[in-house]
């Protein structure tokens, strides 16, 4: 697949900040972060292919292909390095990103994501939702994911769960199952640990059952450079669950790597 033009909005002036959204979601996702850090960074929220306003397009959404739109973004932004975060799904992107462009991360971010490919029960889940999609539409996501996405403290806070139940009922189904079956193929990337030397967010819900703690505490334990954090009272949405902790994070790190790498 050729690269698309994404859609993204953008605020703030400063050290460029890329963040990725995750499935099934769109940029404004992470609109409180993007606020709070807008008056030091230039943050840039991209949707990604067949979310938000971008394109959708048929077929799968590898991982790679997902990335190889991104960097076609920095390229018109003519951002030669970038500081790129990844939720979830965006997290996967930005690892595909990684083998594709590494000279272009002035550091990385894993929000609620990991380096590991899809186990054969996983594959099976995901191939169970594209055939709920395929005769219910959306709300098939809506189902199957939302009761997974909240911690019990959070779950009863109405206003978190419109705001991503919305989220997800615009998805296409067509994109939907494209982004599906491209994270089921996308490639175990925990080879690329060792490797990473730029500094690296690992962000993580004490109550996730997606991507548990546990998980983030390997990961960090086998980057060179490392910053692991664990949002209390989260799950699978510490931006939305816990957005003032989170964007606060997100801020201590960022403003550590002014004293930690040097511009180029």
């Amino acid at each position: 697949m050729k690269p698309v033009t994404l859609s993204y909005s953008e605020q703030g002036q400063g050290d460029p900040l890329v963040l990725l959204h995750g499935f099934p979601f769109k940029g404004s996702l992470w609109q409180h972060q993007a606020r709070h850090l807008s008056d030091a960074y230039r943050v840039i929220t991209p949707d990604l292919r067949g979310f938000g306003q971008s394109e959708v397009t048929d077929g799968i959404y590898e991982m790679e292909v997902l990335a190889r739109d991104v960097l076609e973004l920095l390229n018109r932004l003519e951002l030669p390095k970038a500081i790129i975060m990844g939720h979830s799904m965006g997290g996967y992107v930005a690892l595909a990103l990684w083998r594709l462009a590494a000279e272009r991360f002035r550091a990385l971010g894993l929000i609620a994501s990991h380096v590991w490919a899809d186990s054969e029960a996983q594959r099976e889940a995901r191939e169970q939702l594209i055939a709920q999609i395929l005769e219910h539409g959306s709300g098939a996501v809506v189902q199957a994911m939302l009761p997974r996405l909240f911690a019990p403290a959070s779950s009863t806070d109405e206003p978190i769960q419109e705001q991503a139940r919305a989220m997800m009922l615009e998805a296409r189904p067509t994109s939907l199952i494209g982004a599906l079956r491209g994270m089921m193929r996308r490639p175990d990337s925990s080879d690329l640990l060792p490797h990473i030397s730029v500094p690296t967010l690992i962000l993580c819900g004490d109550a996730d059952p997606i991507v548990p703690p546990e998980r983030a505490e390997e990961m960090a334990r086998q980057l060179p450079n490392a910053t692991l954090v664990v949002v209390e009272n989260a799950a699978h949405m510490p931006m939305l669950e816990q957005p003032q902790a989170t964007a606060l994070a997100m801020r201590t790190f960022l403003n550590g790597l002014r004293h930690a790498q040097p511009k180029d």
